[in-house]
């Protein structure tokens, strides 16, 4: 069988990941399997390149980023979706696995339905709404205030116009995927009819990639020159919706425990509060984003994984992709109990929860500080708790039984 998963994604951010372990998984099972994303060189053409893995292939599409009005990640790309439509017409694919509402993934499924007539859809982020990504954290962003306004003009139309479909797309689907259970309480969306043909699933661990270090093994490695006894905190993000309530919170701490570091892993900071950045000068290290495999080095460097959230829908139903490195990473976790991440972590019985603001954030930073002896155990039962329930292994083979019933195709036992 083959297959093509399509991402609007640039490799190593956001749904890359998921779609890539999935991709993966399918392919051991001696399928050929079909990755396509975003390049960050090719401008007009895609480039390819071929992986044996297990008994199937995996063949990497990098499709040519280049854009005009939007950014590389948004899926408007003429040249994007000219070959991503050119291989649906000619890849005789069983079925077309789209990680997104986004033109890139859903019109090159749409436009050869006919050559290839089974769709599946991950829901994985809530887009629309007040609270959803575009309007809670898009436009409000300084890159996007930055723009000249014709071309803020023009982007509102496409964000309205996506506001639109993103919640109704999924119609069009043989099978959906769902990040989380928050996306059944969409106000654009038929419960009923969403839960027939759809699959709950979280992302799983990078079990391998990912595993615990010495913490000052980590620090030498990432050369961290921090005093033996710094209290050291990472955050990691692809990108920043909760950067005020992280920095609040942190300068709220560092008041009772001026020992303590924040390192934070990912893109800039949005909206750059000066009046914070004073109070903690000297306390936070922000390194930027990294390769994946140098994430793993920060995260061992790490005595507590910070995951703040604010209660808004994004972050009810989205699934943060640094919890599955948390977990892998196995160190104690402080987050915020917010949707489906409070629910994981209560589930499965690790990590501290706090109310979704910054005293209660900066509460439960200084909490942890008092079990001090106990952070060894905790990082154990946090990674115990990743290889027994964010593996992907096992939540593969239960989305592979859900997609033979739905699509009606074998999907082969694992190997």
């Amino acid at each position: 069988m083959k297959a093509l998963f399509l991402t609007h994604n640039l490799p190593e951010r956001g749904s890359y990941f998921r779609a890539l372990e999935i991709a993966r998984r399918l392919a051991v099972r001696g399928h050929e399997v079909d990755l396509g994303f975003i390049s960050e060189w090719k401008k007009y053409r895609p480039a390819v390149r071929e992986e044996p893995v297990g008994a199937g292939l995996l063949r990497f599409i990098e499709f040519p980023y280049r854009s005009y009005l939007n950014e590389r990640q948004e899926g408007w790309g003429i040249f994007d979706n000219f070959w991503r439509t050119l291989r649906v017409l000619r890849g005789h694919y069983a079925f077309l696995y789209a990680f997104s509402h986004k033109p890139d993934c859903i019109l090159p499924a749409l436009l050869g339905r006919f050559a290839c007539p089974r769709l599946v859809l991950d829901w994985s982020d809530w887009w629309s709404g007040p609270e959803g990504l575009y309007q809670a954290c898009v436009l409000p962003s300084e890159a996007f205030r930055s723009l000249a306004r014709p071309i803020r003009a023009f982007r509102r139309l496409i964000f309205a116009a996506e506001q639109l479909w993103e919640p109704r797309v999924w119609r069009l689907a043989d099978a959906v995927t769902l990040i989380s259970s928050e996306f059944f309480r969409h106000p654009a969306v038929e419960r009923a009819e969403l839960q027939e043909k759809s699959f709950v699933m979280h992302s799983g661990a990078p079990l391998d990639s990912i595993r615990p270090m010495d913490k000052f093994e980590a620090r030498s490695r990432c050369a961290l020159n921090l005093p033996p006894d710094a209290v050291v905190f990472v955050y990691v993000a692809n990108f920043h919706t909760d950067e005020r309530l992280l920095l609040e919170a942190f300068a709220r701490h560092l008041a009772q425990h001026p020992q303590s570091f924040l390192i934070v892993v990912g893109s800039d900071f949005e909206n750059l509060t000066p009046e914070l950045h004073a109070v903690i000068r000297g306390r936070m290290l922000h390194v930027g984003r990294q390769p994946f495999q140098r994430v793993a080095e920060y995260l061992g460097a790490a005595d507590v994984l910070l995951l703040p959230l604010t209660d808004i829908a994004l972050n009810r139903a989205r699934y943060p992709h640094k919890l599955s490195d948390y977990v892998a990473a196995g160190r104690p976790i402080v987050a915020c109990d917010v949707g489906e991440t409070g629910r994981l972590l209560r589930k499965y019985r690790i990590g501290l929860l706090t109310e979704p603001n910054s005293y209660s954030f900066a509460k439960g930073m200084s909490s942890i500080l008092q079990v001090r002896s106990e952070w060894e155990r905790l990082g154990a039962e946090v990674r115990q708790a990743a290889e027994r329930h964010f593996n992907w292994d096992q939540l593969c083979a239960d989305l592979f039984d859900f997609l033979g019933q739905r699509l009606g195709l074998e999907f082969f036992p694992d190997v």
